[in-house]
């Protein structure tokens, strides 16, 4: 019977709504009311509707937009875009969300309302946060927080506090992150605002659970899930439902974990929020783990991750996949537990390089502020010290010699005290510090060639390179766009990280140097920025691997009936001029007609080939044996072929002998 409790509450939750929102729509269809009562209910069914159905809410909000431009009230018109910029938000499209948010600042500007302003940048730096520029977004909450303090803005300051703890979550600090989010918790309970006390408690309790404090989790979890009951927050209902499973279960504590999970579900299916979804059935998948229901599991995480893809969801993709990887092992289905962690590696590899960008930037800012700690402690060493000694000489003008030696002597053994524990002091924060110097190395060199990356440390920006005999691959995937209409987004993409994975591996083996990728083509470098001997056989050797992967992952692939890329390859030996682009987000790059020529080398290509220049060729080609071998490669000629922007040109396919 207890198990029947959940359903009963939600199905109570549910009710309510549904008759508030015909009411809404009666007062919003009725031309005769006020034009401010009708872009109340606008606004209302706009906001309620954009965090479950995203593009309904939108619409809503265009047309609350049309109502409040036309009737000249800049407040509904502020309200409108705020909704727009949140829809756009939690569609991934950031760039019309900050669009959105640039129109709500002016609009807020115009009004000469700074607590909207405040609230606008607030809003704006979640955006910067998951666009992952976290200074951008340290940068709008300072100014958020600084006009909230000039006002004595507390509710404003209680949601700047908590955006603040969510930079220092997405930067792996939780104890700061505590820290906010313990500070927006107490001003909403000042303030006896339930929303923010809600929004606080959730969070705190997703941190602790982070940091393995399961008990205090619970408690703030029970305690957001009441105020979002009496609310009638049914989105955020559902998702405190969903962290008390998961906490539940790390618990032990099955049935309770078992009966939250499906309280959660049945909000999320009555919203139809798939995002929400998938993460409630990743979480029923691990109790099912737990429980040894391997069967249920699997069926769990693959609707799990059947909707993850379909709304691209990387961090739920990974855990369901892991989740069914775990679960394919536990029933011997080794071949599908293959599969799936396949996709959990792949998934994996692109969230790591998202998130090594992250990492550089938060041990960097730790390092910098080491560094300050260091440099004021020992200032402060230096400022006590001089303090101390004109203490001393003056004592010398007004008291016996005795009492100064005697005085001295104290005064030396208590700054060699303090010296030698600041001493220790650093030497332990300079050690801490080239221990994040050394992983912030590693992680740059993952970005850039090692000796660009030392030249860029020493000198914070390199110069560009002249190399004189350089040679540039360049592939790309025939008919792609035919491939990609049988694809779903979420599988084209795996599938061009799983080609561009392997590539990796095969330039690495050679010593080419990859530079990037451009949409479905991929070009690498052979014989920069360090001058290793034969370039150019390095290069098609890299080649030959990269068209034989292709040719077998065609077969594999069709096999299966799944849709297939097939590829052409090209390469060309030249001078090119390299270097550093940009002042952030840096990128290695090459320069020069020789690159243009390599590009042109792959489309006069054809697929399953590598077709290479005469000058490629020239350096290939074992002169005691004519132009069909050499350096354990076979020629075909092709004699000149016309090339787009350079006109005929000598080709040659080539492949091992």
């Amino acid at each position: 019977m207890d198990r029947l409790l959940p359903f009963v509450l939600c199905l109570l939750l549910l009710a309510p709504a549904r008759a508030q929102n015909d009411s809404l729509w009666s007062v919003w269809n009725d031309l005769a009311q006020a034009d401010s009562a009708r872009l109340k209910a606008i606004q209302v069914l706009a906001w309620k509707t954009v965090f479950e159905q995203p593009d309904s809410g939108l619409a809503l909000a265009h047309r609350q937009l049309a109502l409040a431009v036309e009737a000249g009230d800049d407040k509904a018109r502020y309200e409108a875009y705020t909704t727009m910029a949140v829809g756009s938000s939690m569609k991934s499209d950031y760039a019309a969300s900050l669009n959105y948010f640039q129109q709500c600042l002016l609009t807020a500007q115009a009004m000469k309302d700074r607590k909207r302003e405040a609230n606008t940048f607030s809003n704006m730096s979640n955006v910067y946060k998951n666009l992952g520029d976290l200074p951008l977004a340290l940068e709008h909450l300072q100014k958020s927080l600084r006009i909230d303090t000039e006002l004595g803005n507390t509710e404003g300051l209680a949601g700047t506090y908590n955006n603040i703890g969510n930079i220092h979550t997405e930067l792996g600090d939780l104890p700061k992150a505590l820290e906010q989010y313990q500070r927006s918790a107490q001003l909403a309970e000042d303030l006896d605002n339930e929303k923010g006390r809600a929004q606080a408690l959730m969070n705190l309790g997703a941190t602790h659970l982070a940091m393995g404090d399961r008990t205090m989790a619970l408690e703030e979890f029970l305690g957001s899930l009441a105020l979002y009951r009496s609310m009638g927050r049914k989105l955020e209902t559902g998702m405190a439902f969903n962290n008390l499973g998961r906490t539940y279960s790390e618990l032990g504590r099955g049935i309770e974990a078992s009966a939250a999970l499906d309280s959660a579900h049945v909000l999320f299916e009555a919203l139809g929020t798939k995002r929400q979804l998938a993460r409630n059935q990743y979480y029923r998948g691990l109790l099912f783990l737990d429980q040894g229901n391997a069967r249920a599991a699997k069926e769990a995480c693959t609707k799990g991750l059947q909707l993850a893809r379909s709304i691209d969801l990387p961090q739920q993709r990974k855990e369901c996949s892991e989740c069914l990887m775990n679960a394919f092992e536990a029933l011997g289905d080794l071949r599908s537990a293959f599969y799936a962690q396949k996709e959990f590696m792949q998934v994996s590899d692109s969230l790591e390089t998202l998130n090594n960008g992250k990492e550089v930037l938060r041990l960097d800012m730790q390092r910098q502020f080491q560094e300050r700690q260091i440099a004021d402690s020992l200032d402060h060493v230096r400022q006590r010290f001089e303090r101390d000694l004109a203490y001393q000489q003056e004592l010398g003008k007004q008291r016996e010699q005795r009492n100064v030696i005697l005085f001295s002597g104290i005064g030396v053994l208590v700054i060699a005290g303090a010296l030698w524990s600041r001493l220790r002091y650093t030497r332990r924060s300079r050690a801490a510090i080239q221990k994040e110097r050394d992983r912030s190395d590693e992680l740059l060199h993952n970005i850039l060639p090692e000796q660009v990356a030392a030249e860029l440390k020493a000198k914070g920006h390199t110069e560009a390179q002249h190399f004189d005999e350089v040679t540039i691959l360049f592939t790309d995937f025939k008919g792609f766009t035919a491939v990609s209409e049988r694809l779903s987004p979420a599988e084209l993409v795996a599938e061009l990280n799983h080609c561009f994975k392997a590539f990796d591996g095969i330039v690495d083996r050679y010593g080419v140097e990859k530079i990037k990728t451009i949409g479905d083509a991929y070009m690498a470098a052979s014989g920069i920025p360090d001058k290793r001997p034969d370039p150019a056989r390095r290069a098609v050797s890299a080649a030959l691997d990269m068209q034989a992967f292709i040719q077998a992952r065609h077969t594999e692939r069709t096999g299966q009936g799944l849709p297939a890329f097939q590829m052409r390859v090209g390469l060309h030996t030249g001078p090119v001029v390299a270097g550093v682009v940009g002042l952030r987000k840096f990128a290695y790059d090459v320069w020069g007609d020789t690159v243009n020529t390599a590009s042109r080398m792959e489309s006069s290509g054809e697929v399953g080939h590598v077709n290479i220049s005469e000058s490629t060729h020239s350096l290939l080609a074992d002169e005691t044996v004519g132009q069909e071998a050499g350096k354990g490669f076979v020629f075909t000629p092709r004699g000149k072929v016309h090339a787009k922007g350079k006109g005929e040109m000598e080709m040659f396919f080539v492949r091992r002998a």
